[in-house]
């Protein structure tokens, strides 16, 4: 993209701009302090500050356009700024109209866990194959999605975009500007029903990526998940489910657990089989490996090369490994939390060797169910760990299941730098740690400590 087609677009919907010369653009951003060379600054409204107010800021810190409500005062020469009463709407026609200039095959991927992992997987396992072009990380709103478009070039082949929603009709809305031939729904889970009211809601969100599809494109689904699997009649797209179910047209065997080093099983299609090895850790990773080959299917490779390509696969997961100073093994997930995924980090904590230990906040927007999903984690880490550090008033309840479910190690704390102190002075070498909230929490704050970087 460049800023002449910036120019072009949003003068032909009506908007005023300010050109500036022509530049080449190679991102979004939506923040003034996280702006590289060559990205579009746009302006959105937030819920405690406003993007026009940091305009200059942004194209003084390298953004070479910007879209915002009101242009900046005074002005700054060279740049391109396009002023539209709408900032998400205009951006999403822009984004949209990039879309179509560079027709890549776009596959959108969604579901209440593990979307980005899936995402980060399928793009790596493509790029074997095709020039692949691929959502930076969790761009995947209505502001977020148009922004990772930016970075789409007209030589990319293939773009692998995850899609995300905490209000009614917001992935149909990404559908309409990314334009999906194949789309993946992972699961459907209970995040964001305190936004959306029940998981009927949610489900019928998530499912609006598939029904979006043409005729002509591929709906990959979880055969798993009975409210995802419940999607395949009706479809004008053609299916390919996945998962262990006998139903599932891409079968998996037998899943083999190898820790850290992530897991092995034998998958089926038709009458082909592979040895699939991800190397993402973690058993819970596995649905999102076999929507990977799925999507790699649906794109004409065959499920050897597919299973090749995820094993070569270069991409790290949600778990980031540190070894920490005192020898202990940091396993820093702490980018959000869900019931879902929270059961699937302690479980792979709980295959670990060593003193296991979980350190935790709170699982956001659960609405009516936050007490009794806390409460459910709590029994799953009194099998899993041997100690339970939890934070917050949430997590009150799930430290006493734990307790009340025979662990004798666990903890509660009000804020997270005593319970952060009091982990750090218990450390030592052979401990695997977990570390996981939602990310309201922050814990990125106390990483430093924990891992004896301050």
């Amino acid at each position: 993209m460049t800023t002449q087609f910036i120019a072009r677009e949003m003068s032909a919907r009506g908007y005023r701009v300010f050109e500036g010369p022509v530049l080449p653009v190679t991102g979004g951003a939506a923040d003034s302090r996280r702006v590289r060379p060559g990205d579009l600054f746009a302006a959105f409204p937030g819920e405690s500050t406003d993007g026009n107010l940091y305009v200059a800021e942004a194209l003084a810190n390298g953004a070479v356009a910007a879209i915002c409500t009101r242009p900046p005062i005074p002005e700054i020469p060279g740049k391109t700024v396009v002023v539209a009463p709408g900032v998400t709407t205009a951006v999403g026609e822009l984004a949209h109209a990039w879309r179509r200039e560079c027709g890549p095959r776009v596959v959108g991927i969604t579901g209440t866990v593990g979307k980005t992992t899936a995402k980060d997987l399928t793009a790596a396992a493509l790029s074997k194959r095709f020039h692949t072009h691929r959502s930076e990380g969790n761009l995947n709103s209505r502001e977020g999605l148009p922004l990772a478009l930016m970075s789409l070039r007209r030589d990319h082949e293939v773009s692998v975009l995850e899609m995300g929603m905490d209000s009614p009709g917001e992935i149909a809305e990404l559908c309409e500007i990314a334009e999906p031939e194949i789309g993946v729904v992972l699961n459907v889970g209970l995040t964001h029903v305190s936004k959306l009211g029940s998981i009927e809601a949610i489900a019928a969100e998530k499912l609006s990526l598939v029904r979006s599809l043409p005729g002509s494109g591929t709906a990959v689904l979880n055969a798993d998940d009975p409210r995802v699997a419940s999607a395949v009649e009706g479809l004008r797209a053609r299916v390919i489910t996945f998962g262990a179910s006998a139903s599932a047209a891409l079968r998996r065997g037998e899943v083999e657990d190898l820790g850290l080093e992530g897991s092995v099983f034998t998958a089926t299609f038709g009458s082909a089989s592979a040895r699939i090895r991800c190397r993402i850790p973690g058993v819970h990773i596995v649905p999102g490996a076999l929507a990977t080959l799925g999507v790699c299917l649906a794109l004409g490779m065959t499920l050897g090369e597919a299973a090749g390509a995820i094993e070569e696969a270069e991409t790290e997961g949600r778990i980031r490994i540190a070894t920490s100073d005192t020898g202990a093994v940091i396993l820093d997930d702490r980018y959000n939390s869900s019931p879902d995924s929270l059961a699937g980090a302690l479980r792979l904590l709980g295959r670990l060797d060593g003193r296991r230990i979980a350190f935790l906040g709170r699982m956001a927007e659960l609405g009516d169910y936050e007490e009794e999903e806390h409460r459910r984690a709590g029994a799953i880490a009194a099998g899993n760990c041997d100690i339970l550090i939890a934070v917050g008033e949430q997590c009150r309840v799930m430290v006493d299941e734990a307790v009340a479910s025979g662990l004798t190690g666990a903890l509660w704390f009000e804020e997270k730098a005593a319970a952060a102190a009091a982990l750090r002075a218990m450390l030592r070498p052979g401990d695997h740690v977990l570390v996981k909230a939602s990310r309201s929490h922050a814990f990125e704050t106390v990483l430093p400590l924990l891992e004896g970087r301050e």
